[in-house]
C-alpha cells in the first residue's frame, strides 16, 4: 500500500512538472508570436503610409527587418541553450547582410560590382560565430578559409588582377591546414579506445 501511494505521489509530481514546462513553452511561443506580429503590423503600416505618399524616406530602410530577423535566429539559439548552430549561424549571416544592405542603400549599389566578396566575408563571419560557441577546428578552418578568400578576391578586384595566384596559395594553406587538424582529431580518437 506504501509503495502504491509513493507511485501515486511521484505520478503527480511528474505531471505537474510536465504540466509547468509545457505551460512555459507555450507562453514562450505566444510571447514569440505577439512580438513578430506586431512588427509585422508596424512594417505594414509604415510601408503603406509610404505608398500613399504620407511619408517619405522610409524605403531606404528595409534592412533593417533582415537585421532584427537575424537577431531573433540568435536570440533563438540562446533561448535553446545554445544546442542548435544553425541559429546561429542563420541569424549572423541575415543581420550582416541587413547590415551591407543598409550600408548599400545609403552609399550605391554599384558598388557591388566591386565590393562582391564582402559576401565571402560575412559566411567567414558566420562560422566564425558558431567557433565561438563549440571551438571545433572545422568552424574555425572554414571561418578563416572564407575571411582569407575574401581577403584575396577584394585585393583581386579592387587593388590589380596580378594578385589572382594569391588565392591558389591560400587555398592550398587552407586544405593543409585542414588536412593535418582532421589527422589530429583522428589519431586522439584513436588514442582514446
Amino acid at each position: 500500500m506504501r509503495s502504491s501511494s509513493n507511485l501515486n505521489i511521484n505520478s503527480y509530481i511528474y505531471s505537474q512538472e510536465f504540466f509547468q514546462t509545457q505551460q512555459q513553452k507555450r507562453m514562450r511561443t505566444k510571447g514569440s508570436i505577439v512580438f513578430l506580429s506586431v512588427i509585422l503590423i508596424i512594417a505594414g503600416a509604415i510601408i503603406t503610409l509610404e505608398n500613399l505618399s504620407l511619408i517619405s524616406g522610409i524605403s531606404r530602410h528595409w534592412p533593417v527587418l533582415l537585421i532584427i530577423l537575424g537577431s531573433g535566429f540568435i536570440l533563438l539559439f540562446f533561448s535553446r541553450q545554445k544546442q542548435d548552430v544553425v541559429m546561429i549561424w542563420l541569424g549572423s549571416f541575415v543581420a550582416l547582410l541587413g547590415l551591407l544592405f543598409y550600408y548599400l542603400n545609403f552609399t550605391g549599389w554599384k558598388n557591388l560590382a566591386h565590393d562582391w566578396p564582402v559576401f565571402l566575408a560575412i559566411v567567414g563571419l558566420s562560422f566564425m560565430s558558431i567557433a565561438v560557441f563549440r571551438r571545433k577546428m572545422v568552424y574555425i578552418l572554414s571561418s578563416l578559409s572564407f575571411i582569407t578568400l575574401f581577403i584575396v578576391f577584394f585585393l583581386v578586384f579592387t587593388v590589380s588582377s596580378r594578385f589572382w595566384p594569391l588565392s591558389l596559395l591560400l587555398l592550398g594553406v587552407d586544405l593543409l591546414l585542414i588536412d593535418y587538424f582532421n589527422r589530429r582529431i583522428i589519431k586522439k580518437e584513436r588514442t582514446q579506445s
